[in-house]
């Protein structure tokens, strides 16, 4: 069973927050594969198999917090797109009149 967990980083640190959990899923998916060498290595192939299957329940849990991911990751671009439309003045601002102080 999943559950949501909602918390909020500042803007400028979801790249940051996003790399974390790619990192921490990375890592863990590391780890699964190198168990299963090492069964396998073993000759402890019941051992192997059950890393195996473990392994899959992670990737699947991988591919779930991807997915999640993706959708942070679009609304991110969409928000600094939006910003920097509306940062980029659309008309050029007014001329000044020029003034002659000469004469």
């Amino acid at each position: 069973m999943r559950a949501n967990i909602t918390y909020s980083v500042d803007m400028q640190n979801i790249p940051e927050e996003v790399t974390r959990i790619v990192n921490n899923e990375a890592h863990g998916l590391s780890s699964d594969l190198h168990e299963i060498e090492s069964a396998l290595r073993d000759n402890n192939f019941t051992e192997a198999r059950n890393r195996i299957m473990s392994a899959r329940q992670a990737l699947g849990n991988a591919d779930i917090r991807l997915y999640e991911l993706d959708q942070i990751m679009a609304s991110y671009i969409e928000m600094v797109n939006q910003g920097e439309q509306q940062e980029t003045p659309s008309e050029e601002p007014p001329e000044e009149p020029e003034i002659d102080e000469g004469g």
